[in-house]
């Protein structure tokens, strides 16, 4: 009996003896480290998807809601036919313009040549006829001088033959002389009239190489107005090919799909918001600490943290920031302490926690979970 009694002594005293080294252990962990179970994956960029300048109906949604995704990822299709028949219109357009521009080029070079060649061929052959009329106008005077000097020998003659000093055949030749110099200056004369005439032509002919320089810049001005017309077609189809493009809704970033806001066939406007993405680098653990467990936590105290939906993963973070300001001050109903009149109750600072270790990409933002921060 004795023995029993001593046993069961001796359990009780074990039992006190581990109760106390168990309360001294906790003790000691809650006086270095600060405990608490208000904790929250969360994240402060989440990235809102939406189709950018087009607008229409949703044809397909490739990743459903906590899904992950990859950078450049096509996650939503819009039906892109009124944008697909506006380029093609365009690029049409642009051909054809292109097109005529080119011939309007051939032929104003064409044109430019000929001009060129007329102008230079009138500007010679009026020279020329400038120069064989001088010519001719020269001669003329010559024989003009000529038959001037063989008038008065005829008469000089005429008059020595009348008193038989001169043989006859003497005065014939001069006479004779005289006819064929007067008719060769005649001639001489008409020949000055037709080149008058011919440089009358020349004149006209480079009077029409110079208005057709005018034609040239009327074709010009339209080549102009035609690339001015083919540059704002481009603007045009550029802008075109860039509505066809964001009918495809791209991830920017790696990660995983926070939430989906349209399905398929919803008709969506330009800026309306399709899916929601977490970047897994931009999740963090905010810890509503109690204001009672603040002393010894500063930046840079490590962490130990669990999350409720992985029990057996382990993360570990940092104190990356301790905010200013209670989470009670940013209540929807904010405590009225005006009158006094108010029960005490331990406020929570928000503390964020930077993960440095742990499988991130299986933490959603809203889990929650346990975390225990090393107090310095």
């Amino acid at each position: 009996m004795k023995r029993k009694r001593l046993l069961g002594l001796v359990i009780i005293f074990v039992i006190l003896i581990v109760l106390v080294i168990g309360l001294i252990r906790f003790v000691h962990h809650r006086l270095r480290y600060a405990v608490s179970n208000a904790v929250f994956v969360e994240t402060d960029d989440l990235v809102f998807l939406a189709f950018q300048r087009v607008n229409g109906r949703i044809l397909k949604l490739t990743r459903n809601e906590g899904e992950e995704v990859r950078k450049g990822e096509v996650l939503a299709y819009l039906d892109n036919a009124p944008y697909l028949a506006e380029v093609r219109r365009l690029e049409a357009q642009k051909e054809a313009l292109q097109r005529e521009i080119e011939a309007q080029e051939i032929f104003l070079e064409r044109l430019r040549r000929e001009v060129e060649l007329l102008e230079r061929e009138a500007l010679e052959e009026t020279r020329r006829l400038e120069e064989e009329k001088s010519a001719l106008e020269a001669r003329s005077r010559a024989l003009e001088a000529q038959i001037s000097q063989l008038r008065r020998d005829a008469e000089r003659l005429r008059r020595l033959y009348a008193k038989d000093l001169v043989p006859k055949h003497q005065l014939e030749e001069t006479e004779t002389r005289l006819v064929v110099t007067r008719r060769e200056n005649q001639a001489l004369g008409h020949r000055v009239k037709a080149l008058q005439a011919a440089r009358e032509a020349a004149r006209q002919k480079l009077a029409r190489a110079r208005n057709r320089r005018r034609e040239i810049l009327q074709q010009e001005k339209h080549l102009a107005a035609l690339e001015k017309q083919l540059l704002a077609l481009k603007e045009a189809l550029s802008a075109a090919r860039e509505d066809l493009a964001n009918c495809f809704l791209k991830s920017p970033i790696d990660g995983s799909v926070a939430k989906r806001f349209h399905t398929v066939g919803d008709v969506v406007h330009p800026g309306e918001p399709v899916l929601a993405l977490v970047d897994p680098k931009k999740i963090y653990v905010l810890v509503l600490l109690e204001e009672t467990k603040l002393h010894g936590v500063e930046v840079g105290c490590p962490a130990k943290i669990k999350i409720d939906a992985y029990p057996r993963e382990k993360f570990e973070g940092e104190v990356k920031e301790i905010l200013p300001a209670t989470a009670a001050k940013f209540a929807l109903v904010p405590r009225d302490v005006s009158a006094g009149e108010f029960t005490k109750v331990a406020q929570r600072v928000p503390v964020k926690i930077a993960l440095t270790k742990g499988p991130v990409e299986l933490l959603r933002v809203g889990l929650g979970g346990e975390v225990e921060i090393k107090r310095k």
